[in-house]
């Protein structure tokens, strides 16, 4: 997709957020509130004790701070694309999509941007800098590795999202299964090993939610093993070939409304 078509679908986003202001300050407030009691939860915490699962104050905050980011920028990203997408599937209206010199999966990935949820970046891109700067000495090479692993958990949600939405090539209803990724996420706003063995290993290395805040957080701190980032990238690796071959799949059995 040409970065040109990519502006357009962004200026017809904004067209979307200023006709419909009302619905836009919600979500804008609503998603900062999210944050902020997180945050005040958070330091509640830390009244009562140094650690949480081997987490400092900082290192806990950057963690909140890194869920809420990906969070945010996935919804930016991909949330109204992925809405507008499970309705065009499911009413048969996805005709001209495959018919474009384009790949169809990507461009209604693409097609719409929620400009609200930009905004609300700005309060967990502020904690991660206050953060990382008050955990100190992590250096510029691992603060590059720390932004190149938020993208990729954003990614990383992307596809379990998009699993999810292509299940409505299948379902004719798929309803409340379209939340199930934002639940399962809410898992990554806590350090992995407060979770049983099992979970760990499930939501960790499998069906990667947990290590997309974790890892990030454990790079910068020096907390982690080649093996650990090797398994977490073969693991979305594979999603993303289980999804890609989903939607193939899933295009044969398009039914269209003409």
């Amino acid at each position: 997709m040409s970065l040109r078509l990519i502006g357009q679908f962004f200026r017809q986003s904004f067209a979307v957020f200023t006709a419909y202001r009302l619905t836009s300050i919600f979500v804008i407030v609503f998603g900062s509130l999210f944050s902020i009691i997180e945050l005040v939860t958070t330091l509640v915490y830390f009244q009562f004790t140094d650690r949480i699962a081997g987490y400092t104050l900082n290192q806990f905050l950057l963690l909140i701070a890194s869920f809420s980011f990906i969070s945010n920028l996935y919804q930016f990203l991909f949330v109204a694309a992925h809405e507008q997408m499970a309705d065009k599937i499911i009413d048969g209206k996805l005709d001209y999509d495959f018919i474009r010199p384009l790949d169809s999966q990507l461009y209604n990935s693409l097609s719409a941007f929620d400009i609200g949820s930009s905004i609300n970046l700005v309060i967990p891109l502020t904690l991660i800098i206050y953060s990382i700067d008050k955990t100190g000495g992590t250096g510029v090479l691992r603060c590059l590795f720390f932004t190149l692993f938020l993208l990729v958990g954003t990614f990383a949600y992307y596809l379990i999202n998009q699993f999810f939405v292509s299940l409505s090539f299948w379902i004719e209803r798929p309803g409340k299964l379209l939340g199930i990724p934002e639940y399962l996420f809410d898992l990554a706003s806590r350090p992995r090993a407060v979770y049983p063995k099992v979970l760990q290993i499930i939501f960790a290395w499998i069906l990667p939610i947990i290590s997309a805040t974790n890892l990030p957080v454990q790079i910068l701190t020096g907390r982690v093993t080649i093996i650990e980032i090797s398994t977490y990238l073969i693991a979305i690796s594979l999603l993303a070939l289980i999804v890609r071959i989903q939607w193939k799949q899933g295009v044969k059995r398009y039914q269209s409304a003409n």
